[in-house]
């Protein structure tokens, strides 16, 4: 989409060439994570000349400028794509530096931000700064509204082909410890659409799961273990296509 490429080229145009500041931020020799942020929409078009915020303002002015909210997946991971935008810290208290913001430049989570640490416009693996910076809450936003509705349940892509439910006979004897390199959620069963059994917890990037069973079930590979209390829960740890490249961490077949 050409405004997403002239949203991602204002950043592009500026790296290695400006500085980071909280109060000089209007450039154009400095700007902080926020101000980049809209300048970059403004000349993609996607806000009007003139209009200027932080952190925390980000979120209404891209609802308001057709920009929605996508959802994690049923393991807890965004599946960000070229053109999102990233805001860490939480609606109504992610101002001045208790929240960033930045765009995606790639499918393979790669941002480009403003930053205090490298004190410019920088590209980044998002996952690795995100850690560095203690995991905080990340809201991300695409825009259009059809293929993120959030209103709507939303798709997996691709969106597997749904299987019967696996019973706990049928969980397969491995005992193993599991490195997760995102978010992942703990179910209570294995149905990843499930409105009635929610998350119950998540893992958070090389946490350990130590597990004794695994499964096939609903499109994804599954691990298995007790709780404290005896009862059986359940983490996705990738798709079910037969393959290792694509778990989402180590200690599983890989």
């Amino acid at each position: 989409m050409e405004k997403i490429e002239k949203m991602i080229q204002w950043m592009s145009d500026r790296q290695g060439k400006i500085t980071y500041s909280m109060n000089a931020r209007l450039g154009p020799n400095s700007y902080d994570c926020s101000s980049a942020v809209y300048f970059a929409l403004i000349n993609g078009n996607f806000l009007p000349v003139g209009t200027m915020g932080n952190t925390d303002t980000l979120f209404s002015h891209l609802e308001k400028s057709g920009w929605t909210q996508i959802k994690a997946d049923a393991a807890g991971h965004y599946p960000a794509k070229k053109g999102d935008i990233f805001i860490w810290g939480n609606r109504g208290s992610s101002g001045g530096a208790a929240g960033h913001t930045g765009i995606f430049i790639d499918d393979q989570d790669t941002i480009i931000h403003c930053n205090y640490g490298y004190n410019g416009i920088t590209k980044n693996d998002h996952d690795t700064i995100w850690a560095i910076n203690g995991y905080p809450s990340v809201t991300i936003y695409r825009y259009g509204k059809n293929e993120n509705d959030p209103l709507k349940p939303q798709p997996i892509t691709p969106k597997p082909k749904p299987v019967p439910q696996k019973t706990q006979s049928e969980l397969i004897p491995m005992s193993g410890i599991f490195y997760p390199d995102r978010q992942l959620a703990v179910s209570g069963d294995t149905d990843p659409n499930d409105t009635i059994s929610p998350a119950l917890d998540y893992y958070l990037p090389k946490m350990s799961i130590q597990y004794d069973y695994y499964t096939h079930s609903n499109g994804y590979v599954w691990i298995s273990y007790k709780d404290y209390g005896g009862n059986r829960r359940f983490v996705a740890v990738g798709p079910d296509d037969g393959r290792t490249d694509t778990t989402w961490g180590k200690g599983f077949f890989n």
